[in-house]
């Protein structure tokens, strides 16, 4: 696009505060830079409409918007006039597929919920601004597993993801291979990495961190190499088969079925740059460190680690992701504890976070809440506040939900009939909403998804 190009032109990149949006805006970020742009990043929580009206009298000559503004098209244009491009994958409302000023994965016939994230989008523009960032590919991958977008057989990238998955393996810089699929495989102590995987949930064991390291010695598994604690990324093909049985049998034993084991196998995506026993050399946990950022107010340092920075950045981001799991955890805990926040309507969960969750951990504490056994067959709706009058609307399909839904349709239709904002995919989607609406607003959530 023409407001893309040309030396020194002020161009702002405005992008989402998680993985996917520091990722992708990071992208755009260096494109431009490399192109000669005076580029300016910040990440924000949410785009609203009154977000929209304040670019109005800012000095910009273009605005670039990474992982947000699906939904918002008639009011950047009103406000922007056709000096913006929106980069996103969220669902976009009929009529938008022939807009000149979005890059959508829908407009041309994939699905944004599981083929092509924001920062694939945001890679494959940079790739035709310039075929040297073919070296910003991991960043896609990156993106695409922080959005849970790795559904295809054994854990795969699909799609668009896929392009740029083998683009960043023709540069070297992402090594595919078949393995254990567990959180913190790089970094975590066996017994933690297996106690920390949520997806697939382990009955008996997520969650569960001395029942896990008591199974593992009691089943002779080599826990530490001296006095350091091994991870699963240094096991030999014969140790991971024997944790493999050992979790089988836990899951079993547990009342888990055989399904729950297709998850925990699957591809794994290792940045060889990337030192061994940090959370960077491993996509998913890159992702998760980005999370952790962007969800405790430090996009800056996940933005500097997508461009290169292992200082300060890093050290930043290990203390940062210190405090997003403990966070995390607290915040399940307190909701899951407290009988009175839930309320069940047939197959949906009304989840009331209200003030004990901070707005930006909302959606991946609803991720969490929905992926366990308690809600995996439920669709959970999760509030918190954000600001004096307004909420923050979280909602997730649990895996084992059995009925037709589309969860960003819903979240849009009913957050514009009470003035509020609100689109995502069919899985997974958000609002935010003035406070006074929310009884309207649940609603309509029900009457929508409630048959």
């Amino acid at each position: 696009m023409d407001g893309l190009s040309g030396q020194g032109k002020k161009i702002l990149v405005l992008t989402h505060i998680d993985a996917d949006g520091l990722a992708s805006g990071s992208i755009m970020f260096a494109a431009l830079a490399r192109k000669g742009a005076d580029v300016t990043v910040r990440s924000i929580p949410d785009l609203d409409k009154k977000r929209v009206r304040d670019l109005h009298g800012q000095d910009n000559d273009f605005v670039v918007f990474t992982d947000l503004a699906a939904t918002l098209g008639s009011e950047l244009e009103e406000s922007l006039h056709g000096r913006f491009l929106a980069i996103d994958h969220h669902q976009i409302p009929e009529g938008y597929a022939s807009r000149p000023y979005f890059l959508n994965a829908w407009q041309y016939g994939y699905d944004g919920g599981r083929e092509a994230c924001a920062s694939t989008m945001a890679y494959l523009l940079a790739l035709a601004m310039d075929g040297s960032n073919r070296e910003l590919s991991h960043l896609a991958v990156v993106g695409s597993v922080a959005d849970r977008q790795d559904t295809g057989p054994g854990r795969s990238l699909t799609g668009l993801n896929r392009v740029a998955l083998g683009d960043a393996q023709t540069a070297g810089v992402i090594l595919v291979a078949k393995d254990l699929t567990l959180t913190g495989r790089e970094t975590r102590p066996v017994h933690e990495s297996i106690a920390l995987t949520t997806t697939p949930f382990l009955p008996g064991l997520s969650g569960s961190k001395d029942a896990v390291l008591a199974a593992l010695l009691l089943a002779g598994v080599k826990i530490k190499d001296g006095s350091r604690w091994r991870t699963t990324a240094e096991f030999t093909g014969d140790e991971k088969m024997k944790v493999t049985e050992l979790i089988a049998g836990a899951v079993g034993a547990n009342g888990g079925s055989a399904e729950v084991l297709s998850g925990l196998i699957g591809e794994v995506y290792t940045l060889p740059s990337e030192d061994s026993f940090t959370p960077l050399r491993d996509a998913r946990e890159f992702a998760t460190t980005l999370n952790a950022c962007g969800r405790m107010g430090l996009a800056g340092i996940g933005m500097a680690l997508c461009l290169g920075d292992r200082g300060a950045a890093l050290r930043g981001a290990m203390s940062a992701l210190a405090d997003y799991r403990t966070s995390i955890n607290k915040a399940v805990q307190g909701l899951t504890a407290d009988g009175t926040r839930s309320t069940l309507h047939g197959s949906v969960v009304l989840l009331r976070g209200d003030d004990m969750v901070d707005e930006k951990l909302l959606g991946p504490v609803t991720s969490i809440i929905t992926s366990s056994q308690q809600f995996k067959d439920k669709v959970v709706v999760a509030t918190a506040k954000s600001g004096e009058f307004e909420l923050k609307i979280s909602s997730r399909v649990g895996d084992a939900y059995g009925k037709p839904v589309n969860l960003g349709v819903v979240m849009r239709e009913a957050a514009e009939a009470v003035d509020g904002v609100g689109g995502g995919h069919s899985m997974a989607a958000g609002a935010k909403i003035p406070s006074a609406r929310a009884g309207a607003f649940s609603k309509l959530v029900l009457e929508k998804i409630v048959a």
